[in-house]
């Protein structure tokens, strides 16, 4: 039977009727000028299907509404695969390694070996750490810093993902955007593309 706590498995349980629920507050920045989106996604692992290569493949269902008054709706339906080494999701078609196993602090791993893009190396941060969201405490989280090339002549692009013991994913946050440049010259003071996006667990459970 494989150790999920060496291993760090616990770190993304999921299983059928598994769901989690977030705030999110979303900024799509346009050369017109940006729009900014409040709203609550509805994560939910809906079914499953064995691979011929031993992964299980959950079918996941995203779903939006405005608040907790508002109805629930479809927004998108994902793929994730896990096994005993890694997790990879696929996202709008485009697959990603989330994690990977054991987790070591300080491991990195090519997020992109499973798509076209180019190599974009994913690591764990060098220590685990207690932290208190939307009310709820977490010990021993992970940190999964997707990149943190931070502010440069061009932009920004600084993002990352916290993952709690048998909890999963609880916190997300990106910034990825563009200045606006014209003959040459680059202007901080305007953004004209990219996203700004902070997602934050608030509750999680099993359906029956």
């Amino acid at each position: 039977m494989p150790d999920s706590e060496r291993l760090g498995t616990h770190y993304f349980p999921i299983q059928v009727g598994q769901f989690h629920i977030y705030e999110v507050e979303e900024t799509n920045y346009y050369l017109i000028g940006p729009e900014t989106e409040n709203y609550q996604l509805r994560v939910e692992a809906v079914d499953s299907v064995m691979l011929s290569s031993g992964e299980v493949q959950y079918t996941i269902h995203r779903s939006r509404r405005l608040d907790e008054n508002s109805e629930w709706k479809l927004d998108s339906i994902w793929n994730t695969s896990v096994s005993l080494n890694k997790v990879v999701a696929n996202e709008n078609n485009v697959s990603f390694v989330k994690l990977v196993f054991p987790i070591d602090e300080g491991s990195e791993w090519d997020a992109n070996v499973f798509n076209s893009r180019s190599a974009e190396y994913y690591r764990y941060a060098d220590q685990r750490s207690d932290t208190t969201l939307a009310d709820q405490s977490y010990t021993q989280t992970i940190r999964v810093i997707h990149s943190d090339e931070g502010f440069d002549s061009v932009g920004r692009d600084d993002r990352f993902e916290v993952y709690a013991p048998h909890a999963g994913l609880i916190y997300k946050e990106m910034h990825v955007w563009a200045y606006f440049q014209e003959d040459g010259q680059v202007d901080p003071n305007k953004i004209v593309s990219g996203r700004d996006l902070k997602q934050v667990l608030i509750s999680y459970g099993q359906r029956d």
